[in-house]
């Protein structure tokens, strides 16, 4: 482990310590990979269900997810508010969904390959403080350095991007893609190395909890 990678876990560290310090009734749970991950699964899906986002609920995205193995390759974060779910992530190592969904505009290089695929970062609401979210990332992003991966990748909406952003993500692709299996639904896709994590936690006003644009990022997600 490098000196960048030594010094983002600090910061990392720094807000899952703020996640407990201010707010003591939440936690993260990990799931490693191979865990039952009924819990997240019946999560996700009733939030698809509330937000009428059902293309992500049909068979072919099913099939899709059953091609590639992706609930037993990832492991699972679910943050929850004293024993109430209120958030999730998973992450994921190559071969991406992404790749399989976005083939069409583009694919993935050596150097992505070496990175871990964030994806279903979900809220319950969009009321709950984002320093919670920050400390699933921020737990997620631990996770992955501390096994070997090189940086993240993320394929997501508008919204869910400047979230993104902020934890040092950035585009790919200068314009936003048109995915088929997504209701042909403006995505973005992001990566990052750790060194670029890094130069964006160490500006605080990136990951500012009282930003007002954080108020309804996750109500069109996905």
């Amino acid at each position: 482990m490098d000196i960048t990678d030594l010094h983002l876990k600090d910061y990392l560290q720094g807000f899952q310590e703020t996640l407990k310090n201010q707010q003591a009734e939440y936690r993260v749970a990990i799931l490693e990979a191979g865990s039952d991950a009924g819990e997240f699964e019946r999560f996700i899906n009733r939030q698809f269900r509330l937000r009428l986002q059902h293309y992500m609920l049909t068979s072919r995205a099913r099939a899709l997810e059953t091609r590639l193995a992706i609930t037993s390759r990832s492991t699972h974060f679910l943050l929850y508010q004293r024993d109430q779910l209120i958030a999730v992530l998973r992450a994921t190592p190559a071969p991406f969904e992404w790749a399989s969904l976005a083939q069409h505009h583009v694919s993935p290089t050596v150097a992505l390959a070496r990175h871990v695929e964030f994806s279903r970062l979900i809220t319950h609401s969009q009321q709950h403080r984002p320093v919670s979210v920050n400390g699933l990332l921020a737990t997620a992003a631990e996770w992955a350095i501390d096994r070997g991966y090189q940086g993240v990748t993320a394929l997501c909406r508008s919204p869910q991007r400047q979230l993104y952003q902020r934890f040092g993500l950035t585009p790919i692709a200068s314009q936003a893609m048109h995915i088929e299996q997504r209701a042909r639904g403006d995505y973005w896709l992001l990566s990052a190395e750790w060194r670029q994590v890094l130069m964006a936690l160490d500006q605080p006003v990136n990951m500012n909890a009282h930003q007002p644009e954080y108020r309804d990022v996750f109500n069109r997600q996905y």
